[in-house]
Parts: C-alpha cells; structure tokens; sequence
C-alpha cells in the first residue's frame, strides 16, 4: 500500500499541528527554553519533499522506544546524541551529571513518556481515536540498527514503513531530540482518515494497560506540573537568599 503526494502533504501537516499543539510546549517546559521543530518524511515516495537521510549511520545515538496501540498502531522512536542526553538529564535531576547512569537514562525515559503522551492526547483530542502507551525502553546504538526493531513490528520492510523524523532543538541550548514517528501505510491512511466527516471512527474497547489515552491525561499533566513547581520554588529560594544577601551587606 502506498501514499499519494496529497496523503502524504496531509500527514505532514495533521503532524505538524499536533506537535505544535502541545509536544513542543511540553519539552519547552521541561528544558526551560523555546523549542524549534522540522518534520521530514520518508516513505515509498521517492519524490517526498524534505526525504530523511541516515547518512549519519556512524554516529552512536541514546534511544527511547515506546509504542502506541488500539485504534492507531504507531511506533516512537527518540534518538540523541550523548553529549545532548546529558544535558537534558542534568536538566531534569537539577544537577550536573557528566556521565549516563541509570538516573540520567530513567529522566530521559520520562521525557519521552512526557513527549508522547502530549502527542498521543492531541491526536485523540482531534480524531476521537483511544491508544494505549507502553512504558519506554532505553537503548544505545547506531541509527539504523536502533530503528529496525519499531520498523519490523508495523511492517516487515522499513522501505515500506511510513517514517516520520520531528526534530526539535532548544532554542538557547542548541539541544537536539529526534522524535521518530513510523507507521504502517495503512495506519498512516487511518490517521489522516478522520477529515472525512463520513468517517466512522471505530470504538476502542479492551486496553492492554491502564494508562489509556484518549482523553486528558493527568499523569502527565502532574509531571509537567510537578517540574514547574520545582522550577518556581528554586527561583523563589534563590531570590530570597540575594535578597538575605543584601539585607546582610546594607
């Protein structure tokens, strides 16, 4: 099954507004600075514009691996640099780390778990269709080999696959997180499907766990909420102790 050049335009955008919607604003959040984003696209269309290379095959990336199932089948895959993974981990544990131990790799597993859940309820929020989030899987190795595992299980050949790459880099830190998207063609058709008014979106019954997303989702929603107040009281202790600061030297 293959995508038409109109079907692939409308996956690149319905995409895009998705991870505009919340998905940038959630890392924003977590990595306290704007987020720029490019999406690029590959699939059985060699004439796609924005194609992704994989040219870059040499170099040993971090990964988190999650999947969404239910009414959508679709695989996630976010791959960063060392030096990048961190950075975001120092970010996140309030404290400079200069190595990927196991507290580095499990902060970046919730960034993903974060990312993902934004992404998963606004694409429900808009199509009404319900997906179950597995729990992430970290894993370091190259590009290639670290995207054949997601890509066998939505479709045998990754040429078939559907493959969508939304990079998204720190506006400030220069930080650079790729979110890779692959789906079946068939479950692409679906996700775009829903602009047809005519169409019945299919009921979603049975999870195969209880984090079910669909709806609004407030795990995630006290992560985020958590990380602000974190981030609220260590501006507020440093104000008051300038300001004890300068009381002591008047």
């Amino acid at each position: 099954m293959k995508l038409k050049n109109n079907e692939i335009q409308t996956l690149v955008g319905t995409i895009e507004e998705y991870i505009t919607d919340k998905t940038c604003s959630a890392l924003s959040t977590l990595l306290s600075e704007s987020i720029n984003h490019k999406i690029s696209i590959q699939c059985n269309n060699d004439n796609s514009k924005n194609k992704i290379s994989f040219s870059s095959d040499e170099i040993k990336m971090c990964s988190v691996r999650l999947n969404g199932k239910g009414d959508l089948h679709i695989e996630l895959l976010y791959t960063i640099k060392l030096n990048h993974a961190i950075n975001i981990a120092s970010k996140l544990l309030g404290t400079k780390i200069n190595k990927l131990d196991e507290m580095g790799m499990s902060a970046l597993q919730e960034v993903a778990n974060i990312l993902t859940g934004s992404f998963f309820n606004t694409l429900s929020e808009n199509t009404g269709y319900r997906i179950d989030l597995s729990t992430p899987s970290f894993k370091e190795g190259r590009l290639k080999e670290l995207i054949k595992e997601p890509a066998n299980d939505v479709n045998s050949n990754l040429k078939d696959a559907i493959v969508t790459e939304v990079s998204l880099s720190g506006a400030v830190t220069d930080i650079e997180l790729h979110m890779i998207i692959i789906q079946h063609p068939e479950h692409a058709k679906k996700l775009i499907s829903f602009r047809d008014q005519n169409l019945k979106v299919p009921k979603y019954e049975n999870p195969s766990n209880t984090n079910l997303l669909g709806g609004k989702n407030n795990s995630i929603d006290e992560l985020i909420g958590d990380f602000n107040l974190k981030n609220t009281k260590a501006e507020d202790d440093s104000k008051n102790q300038s300001l004890e600061k300068n009381i002591g030297e008047n």
